[in-house]
């Protein structure tokens, strides 16, 4: 159906109203529609529903032979109905570029992921196949929708997301010179986004600052499952783990201890990278910064042997300005609570970490309502308390004056 330029900014107009909406509440709306847009509704339902969550509608991507590869893609190309504007970006295992439908379907601005294939990568397509079924089934208003999916005329996949103007978490944060307390609220709307998706059996495994963008209304949009796996899903006989395919796509600082030895990764691996954004986020630095290895069972060997200290005690130089305070006041609001919960977070073994981004959550709400948090279950008694102050008269001084 082809529309003129008139169509094509009502169609824009009325897919931002059921964009949000699940399946059943696109058909409701669509049948509701007033008499004067009836017209348009061939072209909604495809747009609607080509992206639907019931992996039946979904494109059919063939898995025989190799597709070309994204890294030949120059602007105004065109990937199946979609145009190439410009490069947004270039990770592990995929190119992201700002694209537009250009087959006058609807008129919209997505981010279109494309698998960058080598020659000997030949299971890239399959795990494509994955992340695509993965994206589909997370409906969340923190995670980057999916709008389509599918493959191009030359063989090469794509998936159609959500395209999000904004900035990554630290960046975002340290611009607008955001505080301690603010910052916290915004990596809760992660950590909800994060437990949504643990409750569908699904993890991320590449959570760090670039994957999750703040818009200019201070709104989270999560990013790239594109190394997500279904917590339910075997690891395939008769090929090697995830992990040794995709060791390049990881970021190393942000892994977990059993995610760089290669063993098998669940909720709370994410835990730990959600850990180490968090500490980030408060201090401004890494807990650490692993040297280069030859191989990630190395990285993994070096973190074991790594000794990590609470953010208080690595606070960035001119980190307490972007936070709207003082380097020393800065350190003393992380030094206690929030040290032991980074920390726990952080634990080298996982039984040892909050069991869920849910748990983590919880302890920072309680941190922010000025509840005792569990990452500090050992505190003083009143006895203990007056006991320790009488051997400590500087602490005793530091109390009076709070």
């Amino acid at each position: 159906m082809a529309l003129s330029a008139g169509q094509m900014a009502e169609m824009s107009r009325l897919l931002d109203q059921a964009l949000s909406l699940d399946e059943a509440g696109r058909r409701a709306w669509l049948e509701g529609l007033v008499p004067e847009c009836r017209n348009l509704v061939p072209a909604l339902r495809q747009a609607l529903f080509a992206g639907s969550s019931d992996f039946a509608t979904l494109p059919k991507i063939e898995l025989g032979g190799i597709p070309v590869t994204a890294s030949t893609l120059k602007p105004g190309e065109r990937v199946g109905p979609y145009q190439l504007v410009r490069e947004l970006g270039v990770g592990g295992m995929a190119e992201v570029w700002l694209a537009q439908r250009a087959d006058g379907a609807y008129k919209r601005d997505v981010a279109l992921k494309l698998p960058t294939l080598a020659r000997l990568r030949k299971d890239l397509a399959r795990r494509f196949v994955r992340e695509r079924d993965i994206l589909a089934s997370l409906e969340h208003p923190n995670i980057a929708r999916l709008y389509d999916a599918g493959v191009s005329p030359d063989g090469l996949p794509y998936l159609a997301m959500e395209y999000v103007r904004g900035q990554p978490l630290t960046t975002w944060c340290d611009a607008r010179r955001v505080g301690l307390r603010e910052r916290l609220q915004l990596l809760l709307q992660v950590l909800d986004a994060v437990q949504f998706a643990h409750t569908r059996q699904v993890i991320h495994r590449d959570l760090k600052p670039s994957n999750v963008l703040v818009t200019e209304a201070g709104h989270v949009r999560l990013l790239d499952f594109g190394i997500a796996k279904l917590l339910a899903e075997e690891e395939e006989a008769d090929g090697p783990p995830l992990t040794q395919f995709y060791a390049r796509a990881l970021t190393p600082d942000y892994a977990s201890p059993e995610l760089l030895r290669g063993e098998r990764v669940d909720a709370a691996g994410d835990v730990y990278s959600l850990g180490v954004v968090l500490y980030e986020l408060l201090a401004g630095s890494r807990p650490y910064q692993l040297k280069p290895a030859v191989s990630v069972a190395q990285l993994g060997r070096e973190l074991e042997n790594i000794r990590v200290e609470g953010p208080s005690a690595q606070v960035r130089p001119g980190a307490g300005i972007e936070r709207a305070t003082t380097q020393g006041r800065l350190a003393g609001r992380l030094r206690g609570d929030l040290d032991a919960i980074v920390l726990k977070a952080l634990a080298k073994r996982s039984a040892d970490r909050y069991p869920s981004a849910a748990a983590l959550a919880d302890d920072l709400q309680a941190y922010l309502r000025g509840d005792p948090v569990e990452a500090m279950p050992n505190r003083f008694t009143t006895e203990e308390l007056v006991d320790h102050l009488s051997r400590n008269p500087k602490l005793r001084v530091r109390a009076r004056g709070a």
